[in-house]
């Protein structure tokens, strides 16, 4: 009785019930770092579902921002057009890096998903600097 009290108080990640894919797409994150200053840069996407992705990142950041994902898609999934798969989303929880040349694992909890031809809407590429 005892280890049963114990064991229902410890949180759980459930990777297995989500239904998702473990991709391997260049992608481009941007967004605030750790002290609030906007980057961007290019990694490659891991693993994504309907209500998450993960990725290697090796920007400190800090869990609860939000960041803006730029997934290119392969030519056989993008029908000639050149698209894009934008993704809006806030850092659910980070995995530091083993060791000091190891990125840190970026879980990312889905807010937004639309795509885009070429490169970024209009709106955005009139505004670059915006914050996600």
């Amino acid at each position: 009785m005892h280890r049963r009290i114990i064991t229902e108080n410890v949180p759980v990640r459930r990777h297995a019930e989500q239904r998702g894919f473990k991709l391997s797409l260049p992608l481009t994150v941007e967004g605030p770092d750790a002290c609030g200053r906007l980057f961007r840069e290019e990694t490659m996407l891991a693993y994504m579902s309907h209500v998450g992705a993960l990725f290697p990142l090796r920007t400190p950041v800090s869990p609860g921002s939000r960041l803006k994902l730029a997934v290119a898609l392969p030519p056989k999934l993008d029908e000639g057009r050149s698209l894009k798969l934008m993704i809006k989303g806030t850092i659910a929880f980070i995995e530091p890096g083993e060791e000091d040349d190891v990125p840190s694992q970026i879980s990312l909890r889905l807010e937004s998903r639309y795509f885009v031809e070429g490169g970024a809407p209009a709106a955005e590429a009139a505004n670059p600097d915006r914050q996600v």
